[in-house]
Formats: C-alpha cells, structure tokens, sequence
C-alpha cells in the first residue's frame, strides 16, 4: 500500500515529476501514445482541436479537473517497482551524489538497453504533464474549449564511450569512440483557447454523410527553466595507428537557476557550490511566448450513424476519422537571467582515447550535467575558449506533426498514428514515431484500451488502460511498460490519472 501512494503521490504531482507527445492523458496513453483522431475533450486543444466538435456524451457541457502523466525512459528502468519509483524521484530532485552509483553489472544493462545496431548515443527521455483544468461546451455546429495545464520535458543522449571505451563501428562506417553529451531540459504553462467548427465548403465529399472539421486553439505561454547543452565530441580511429582523432563542438544555453550554476562555476566555484542555487521551485517564470495549434478531421458516418450531419449534440458510435494536425506553432522568449556559450567545432590529431569510464549513470536531475563533466570527462567544454554573453533569446516550441485514423465500429474502436517532431528539443526529437491502438467495451461504461508505439521501426513500448465512463462522470487510468529484454518482465515507466471530467 506505501508504494502505491507513493506512486500515486508522484503521477498527481506533476510540476515535480513524460516524450514526444503533445499530451499525455489515460485515453491516448493506454491507446499506444497516438490519439490524433481519438482525443475529443478539452485536451484536443493540445493535440488537434478540429476535434472538439465530435461528441463522445449527448451532454453538452463538460469540465475536468486533474489530467496528470509523467513518463520515464532512463539509461536503467528498472523491474522492481520500487526501485524504479526511487529512480524517478532521483530525476526530479537536485543532483546529489551517490544516487545514480552504478557496478558492472548496470554498466552492461546500460549498454545492452540503449545502444541497439550501431547506434552510438542513447535517446532518453523523462516527461510530465498535468492539466490543472479545463471545460468544453458545444452549441449548433460549433465547440469551444479551455483549458490550463503544465508541461515539462527532459531528454538526454548519452554517448557510449561513457561507458565502453571500445571502438563502434556506426552507421557511417566510422570506427569511433562516442564521449558526447546531449542535455535538454523545458518547463512552461499553457493556457489554451480552442474553437471548431464544419467547414461547409468540404464537407459532402462522399456519397456517405460525412463532416470536414476544422480546428484552432491559440495559447499564451509562459516559460519557467529552460537549459539546452549539446557536447558533440567524438574519437575516430587512425589506421594503423595507436592514437586518434578528436572532433568535438560545444552549445549551450539556458536561463533562471541553470544561468546561475554555470555563472558560479565559471567565477571559480566548485561544482557542488554553483548547484547549490539549485531549487524545487515551480513558479521560476524567466520567459513569455504565444502558441497556436492547429488540425482538420474528416469523419465519415457508417451505418446507421447520423452523427456527421446532426447539430443538436449526437454522439458518434459507428465513424471512419480521419485527422491531420499541427502542435506548438511558436515560440517563447527568455529575458531573466540568461546565458549562451558557444564553441566553434575542433579537430584535433594523434590524441589518446580515454582510458577510465563514467562510474554513475546520467539520470538527468538538476545540476548531474555539470557534476558527470567534472567527474568524468578529459576536458571541460565550459572553459575550452568558449564565449560567453549573457544575452535574451528566443526558443521555438517543440513544434510537430501529426496524422492518424480511426475505426470506430459500436463498442470497438481501431487507431493508428503517425508523429514526427520537425525540431530536436526537451519534448521532441526529429524520430518519426507510430502507434497502435484498440478499445473494447464489454460493459458499455467500462473501455478496455491497449496499444503499442514504435520509434524508428523499433517497439518502444506497450500500454494498457481502463476507465469508468458514464453518462454524468469519467475517471480514467493508463500504464506504461517497456520491455528490457526478451527474458526480463518489462519496466513501469508512465503512468497517468484523469482524476474527474463531469458532463452537464
């Protein structure tokens, strides 16, 4: 029982504890993290609003409160449930020294779980998401939404040569020792403002009753940290040669408590004095931006359905969608205490490869960046003929596309979707990703939901879900799992609460 509270505490706390996934909600989630077709209450604001015209309940006003998801993908997931809760906890605290220790034995699970074919840099990532609030009405043959929510992302890839001083071949070739260090780290709130509507001119397309929907959800945002650090330093090897040849480049911007750390340890400060400024603090607003997202479904009546041409709230039951959207068009500038340090790319010959490995793993926690650089690098990109400026600059939101269809047949519904982020940040990578999912009702009130999401042609991980759906409230519930290997069970690694959504 303490471990279930615990786990609950952590998924309904979602500003301490994901992605690339415009919202994590228990009814995309179980259905395989795809859901551009499927999403239809006030968090289709988020993922494509066309949606909001298409009616799940006969009621016409609902409000929700509690929409909470955090997903963990780390170097390690672990099988024991504890573990891996004490894991995620590590992530989200500030750095302290000692929690991501690891023996031979991890340093083999850790190359064995993230570094498939020849790959040489891991893709992790850990998100939250919780939607404070939102309600959505319908009236004639428009929907309206808000909703209130907040978001953070950390994605991180760590090089292999962190752990394995062996040369890889990767997919280039290249014979290389890969010590590069890839850190991303965004935090923002939203609050959104949804519109849908038919759009006449489109619809009737088939001989079937159909409605070409359209959808538009601007939203103001407001950004809280925000730290982006990319270390590309690569060994390749010399034929015939004992040495090698190093090339590496240095990025790295951020801003509020990131911007002090770095300033601290660039005046001379120790690495465990400048995270010192490090806090648990959610309100750390150093930014402004404006969003927009936006989406079209095409739904097509089957049978008997007349929900594509009734105005007066009917509920799909037998539908073909089709949807096609675009999350987080725009972008959010920071002014409060920012810092930008470049290095331009050197190349560098007849140079040793190092010798001793990383003796932790990189869990991504506040202030670990710094710290697994002091530790365990040859050399420190922060002093290596860097500039410094501490200028304001902008950032875009974690831009994506998405597309998708849906089968709804009576009591079963089929899904499938496509994502793709079109730029590499804390939320997104440029990955394109697909999920599958179905949903099956035995008892009227009571969806089964299962799925699975694929990155890059490879399982990424499979979920389950359920809910309790009448026609007054809904509570719904979705698991994560990844699988580590065939002979191992798989890793919790999301889970997400819709606490209570009341129709009216």
């Amino acid at each position: 029982m303490k471990q279930f509270l615990t786990a609950l505490l952590i998924v309904l706390t979602g500003f301490s504890l994901g992605m690339a996934q415009p919202v994590l909600t228990p009814l995309n989630m179980a259905l395989g993290g795809g859901g551009s077709t499927y999403v239809t209450d006030f968090n289709a604001n988020f993922y494509n609003p066309a949606n909001l015209l298409i009616l799940e309940h006969e009621r016409g006003l609902s409000v929700g409160i509690g929409v909470a998801g955090i997903y963990s993908d780390q170097l390690i997931n672990y099988t024991s449930f504890s573990t891996q809760i004490s894991s995620i906890k590590d992530h989200f605290d500030v750095y302290k020294p000692g929690n991501f220790k690891i023996d031979n034995t991890l340093r083999e699970q850790i190359i064995n779980d993230n570094y498939p074919g020849r790959n040489t840099l891991s893709d992790n990532r850990v998100r939250s998401d919780i939607t404070i609030a939102g309600v959505k009405w319908h009236r004639n043959d428009r929907s309206y939404a808000i909703a209130l929510r907040s978001r953070s992302s950390t994605s991180f890839r760590v090089g292999l040569g962190w752990y394995d001083l062996d040369y890889k071949t990767n997919s280039s070739n290249d014979n290389i020792v890969d010590r590069s260090l890839i850190y991303r780290r965004q935090s923002m709130y939203e609050i959104s403002f949804g519109y849908s509507e038919s759009f006449q001119f489109l619809t009737g397309l088939t001989s079937r009753l159909d409605n070409f929907i359209i959808g538009i959800a601007p939203k103001v945002v407001i950004g809280t940290e925000y730290e982006n650090a990319v270390w590309k330093n690569v060994y390749s090897s010399l034929d015939g040669s004992a040495t090698a040849r190093r090339i590496q480049s240095f990025n790295y911007s951020a801003t509020g408590e990131h911007t002090s750390a770095i300033s601290r340890y660039l005046t001379g400060n120790s690495v465990t004095s400048s995270n010192q400024v490090f806090s648990k603090d959610p309100f750390d607003i150093n930014g402004i931006g404006a969003g927009l997202d936006i989406g079209v479904t095409y739904l097509v009546s089957l049978g008997s359905d007349l929900s594509a041409i009734r105005r007066d709230g009917q509920p799909t039951r037998r539908s073909l969608r089709l949807s096609f959207s675009m999350t987080d068009i725009g972008l959010v500038s920071y002014s409060s205490n920012d810092i930008s340090i470049s290095s331009p790319v050197d190349s560098t010959q007849n140079i040793t490869v190092p010798v001793t490995t990383a003796t932790e793993s990189f869990g991504g926690s506040k202030g670990q960046y710094l710290h697994f650089i002091d530790m365990f690098a040859e050399s420190d990109p922060f002093n290596s003929n860097t500039e410094n400026n501490k200028n304001k600059f902008s950032v875009l939101l974690p831009m994506a596309l998405h597309s998708g269809a849906l089968l709804e047949i009576n009591r079963l519904k089929l899904m499938a979707d496509i994502s793709v982020g079109l730029t590499n940040n804390a939320f997104n990578s440029t990955k394109l990703k697909s999920s599958f999912g179905m949903e099956l009702r035995p008892i009227s009130f009571l969806p089964i939901r299962g799925g699975i999401r694929f990155e890059a042609q490879r399982p990424d991980f499979i979920s389950f879900g359920t809910a309790i759906e009448t026609e007054r409230f809904n509570i719904s519930i979705a698991t994560i799992l990844k699988p580590n290997s065939l002979s191992e069970r798989p890793s919790l690694t999301g889970a997400v609460v819709s606490a209570l959504r009341i129709h009216f």
